[in-house]
């Protein structure tokens, strides 16, 4: 019997009736005056950061159609020739979404992270030395590939690698990136707006790439994710891992005995159950209401109204009387603050207020904001874009929508990963991939024609669209916060699937059975020879 067995079957008995947040460790200090934690969280960087290059994309993109240089060296794209240059990364992302749940299942979660930031920068470097319109091209799709594999893989390595009280915040955190990426773009080209040479534009292109060429490096020496490792059968590495990283190298802590056990416990219930195949999304109740909140949560991030305030900001001002190129940038950079004001605000929250409760919060604002915004722009349009007030009042929304759109978009990745089972993780993250990007397909193409010919109009769309997303919200999606992540399963299987401290009570009773796990006054004993392989 090796160390990871022994840690087993000695804490079956220990840890009977409690949970993950019983035997975690309070934080007395500052999490980053722990030096294993601080190690682990700069590690995660590598993760962490996987949603600067989207949000850094969607900002540069509504800069670059107000620089001069770039509309001629790319002769004034509109229309079809616009979109595809916009949703080249989209393309990108959907074709990696081929590979990335594969990647993910055979190789870990860290070397995906690896390989996907690496072409971000192959990708970048396209972009930036670009001579013609298919070299741009080139460039967006390959670094849309690369973010496609990324963003499978790093909130899977976040979650299943992260401290159990920081769990919640640190993925909800790595949707603030989205916005920091947002900001930073904004503001880069802001700055290059007044370079008379293609610099204005080729700079930003190239520095998208900086970012992914740091997560680059970090990787190499992240940590793996420490399930994937005992769905290998290599329990003594997720062993070494959550003893380094979650206890400061104590193997015998009460934590790692006890994360050891559940992640065992719950994996073999589900090796037994074999729920690794696609069909096994909707075999059971538990397994389709996952599915639904996944298409729900996966088409309502890109489909809640963010294409009309993202990649097409530009043609939103133009339909409210706002042309001056110099002032949609100075607009774009100062939304850009506020997003990250808001994701970081709600990121803080999600440990309080939970999943749930930000999400039905966000999408409830975002029905109110677009019902005032349509209202307001019909006006103004009747007006001849004459009337100033309604003007401003339209910008406001633009505003006050990320009151709303910023906390669903935080609590989305961590709300989908968590309620995931093990072995359908990988997928869950590429499915989630397929529906954002499809969406964001629709919303590139669809959206600048819909605005071009019927106007303010368009926002009713939205506007149904999010009252159907409200209804659902409230009705359907339960609560996941305070619990582990091997405990979260027990709101959606009930008996189908026993995980988390379910799955260790069917464990302890298994070994009793076979005579392998003996009670005692004081603790537990087991005996070697009748529990090896267990």
């Amino acid at each position: 019997m090796d160390n990871t067995e022994k840690i087993e079957v000695a804490a079956l008995e220990d840890f009977e009736g409690l949970t993950l947040a019983d035997v975690t460790p309070k934080l007395e200090k500052w999490w980053f005056l722990y030096p294993n934690l601080l190690k682990l969280n700069f590690l995660l960087l590598c993760a962490f950061l996987a949603q600067f290059t989207c949000g850094f994309d969607g900002s540069m993109l509504n800069g670059m159609q107000a620089l001069p240089s770039w509309q001629t060296q790319f002769d004034h794209p509109s229309g079809a020739n616009l979109g595809a240059l916009v949703n080249a990364i989209v393309f990108g992302v959907l074709a990696s979404l081929f590979v990335s749940s594969q990647l993910c299942e055979k190789f870990g979660r860290r070397l995906p992270v690896t390989i996907g930031t690496a072409l971000v920068v192959v990708g970048s470097a396209l972009q930036g030395g670009a001579q013609n319109f298919g070299m741009f091209f080139a460039g967006r799709f390959v670094i849309g590939f690369g973010t496609g594999i990324v963003a499978v893989a790093a909130p899977q390595l976040m979650t299943e690698c992260a401290y159990p009280t920081q769990r919640g915040k640190l993925v909800s955190l790595y949707m603030t990136q989205w916005v920091v990426g947002y900001l930073v773009a904004a503001w880069i080209t802001y700055g290059t707006f007044k370079m008379n040479s293609t610099w204005s534009w080729r700079l930003p292109s190239l520095l998208q790439g900086v970012p992914a060429g740091f997560q680059m490096v970090v990787s190499l020496f992240a940590p793996e994710s420490p399930r994937w490792l005992i769905s290998k059968d290599r329990s003594e590495e997720a062993l070494e891992m959550l003893a380094k990283y979650h206890a400061n190298g104590d193997r015998t802590s009460r934590l790692v005995r006890f994360e050891m056990l559940e992640i065992q416990a719950t994996l073999e219930e589900e090796k037994a159950q074999n729920v690794s195949r696609w069909i096994d999304f909707v075999r059971t109740a538990g397994a389709r209401k996952r599915f639904w909140i996944l298409l729900f949560i996966g088409y309502a991030v890109q489909l809640s109204g963010l294409g009309l305030t993202g990649y097409y900001l530009s043609e939103i001002l133009d339909s409210i009387g706002i042309t001056a190129p110099e002032t949609k940038l100075l607009i774009n950079a100062i939304v850009s603050v506020w997003q990250l004001c808001c994701s970081v605000t709600f990121a803080l929250l999600i440990d309080r207020v939970g999943r749930r409760g930000l999400i039905t919060f966000g999408i409830s604002v975002m029905l109110v904001v677009f019902l005032i915004w349509t209202v307001c722009s019909a006006l103004n349009q009747q007006r001849d874009f004459k009337d100033h007030p309604l003007a401003i009042a339209v910008v406001a929304m633009i505003f006050l929508f990320q009151l709303g759109y910023q906390p669903l978009a935080i609590s989305s990745v961590p709300y989908v990963v968590e309620i995931s089972t093990f072995s359908l993780r990988s997928k869950t993250a590429m499915l989630f991939q397929f529906c954002g990007y499809t969406a964001s397909l629709y919303n590139g193409f669809v959206n600048p024609i819909a605005l071009e010919n019927v106007g303010w109009r368009y926002y009713i769309f939205a506007v149904v669209i999010l009252a159907v997303e409200c209804a659902f919200a409230w009705w359907y999606l339960p609560e996941t916060k305070g619990l582990g992540l091997e405990e979260i399963g027990s709101i959606f299987d009930g008996d189908e699937l026993l995980t988390g401290v379910d799955a260790i009570s069917k464990r302890r009773q298994e070994l009793y059975d076979a005579g392998g796990l003996h009670k005692r006054k004081g603790g537990v004993e087991y005996v070697e020879s009748e529990t090896k392989g267990v």
